[in-house]
């Protein structure tokens, strides 16, 4: 597959919908900060190149993930079009993003319990790691304590992402991905979720990629994602069992070619 490998265009190309923003003003304007999707590789990061080297000034401690998201700053002057290291001032503890292990993508398609709170580009996202790795950032309804979102709570929900072989065609240009939304509450249990927050999970699609060219011969020209949603309440069908959320999709163009 066709891949940049300068560090300002792989930037540009991992970083699409992410934050990059100027730090200074005028003709100094060379300090970047920006949050980045990244896979964790012996005391620093590497980004979706599989070549350039995101390296923290300070020491990171322990991490027992494999991708995260960072937010860090950069010294532009620093970096040239054969930059393969760059020293970064990490700004937060780096947000581990691996999948639960009942998340990975499967071919079973999850019966969601809730609904995502949208699926909207301005509240959503996708961006790719690489060309087999995509990250999604998406809303969701959650029960926060005061002003704090419990570990308990968070722990509950499940995003599984699937496709389904089975309904691929030859002439397709877009593969099709659903994201359930599972939340293991306990019977009988009651949970008012009047907040949203995010979660952040990076997918493989690699299988999927797979069997996408197997059926068409071709990589795919966009991805598709479809879940239900429901931004008023969460709840997809009400007291009365009627349905109250709705399956929308949204595309997004794939940005890599062979």
């Amino acid at each position: 597959m066709k891949r940049v490998r300068s560090f300002l265009v792989a930037l540009m190309a991992v970083v699409m919908g992410m934050s990059v923003t100027s730090c200074l003003k005028g003709d100094d304007n060379h300090i970047f900060t920006m949050t980045v999707p990244v896979k964790y590789n012996f005391g620093s990061f590497l980004m979706g190149d599989a070549t350039t080297k995101l390296v923290p000034t300070t020491e990171l401690g322990f991490l027992d993930g494999n991708m995260y998201m960072i937010s860090c700053q950069y010294d532009q002057s620093q970096v040239t079009a054969n930059s393969t290291s760059i020293p970064i001032t990490l700004l937060s503890t780096p947000l581990c993003i691996d999948p639960k292990s009942n998340e990975s993508l499967t071919t079973t398609k999850a019966v969601p319990t809730n609904p995502l709170y949208s699926l909207d580009k301005q509240l959503s996202s996708l961006v790719y790691y690489d060309e087999n790795t995509i990250v999604l950032t998406m809303p969701y309804w959650v029960k926060v304590e005061g002003t704090t979102i419990e570990e308990s709570e968070t722990k509950k929900h499940s995003f599984v992402l699937s496709y389904d072989p089975e309904t691929m065609t030859a002439s397709d240009t877009k593969l099709k991905l659903y994201i359930s939304h599972v939340v293991d509450d306990a019977e009988g249990e009651t949970v008012t979720r009047s907040k949203f927050t995010y979660a952040y999970r990076a997918y493989s699609i690699r299988a999927a990629l797979a069997a996408f060219k197997e059926k068409t011969g071709e990589l795919p020209k966009y991805l598709e994602l479809t879940a239900e949603i429901n931004d008023s309440k969460d709840e997809l069908v009400d007291k009365d069992g009627k349905e109250t959320s709705v399956e929308r999709s949204v595309e997004y163009q794939y940005a890599f070619t062979e």
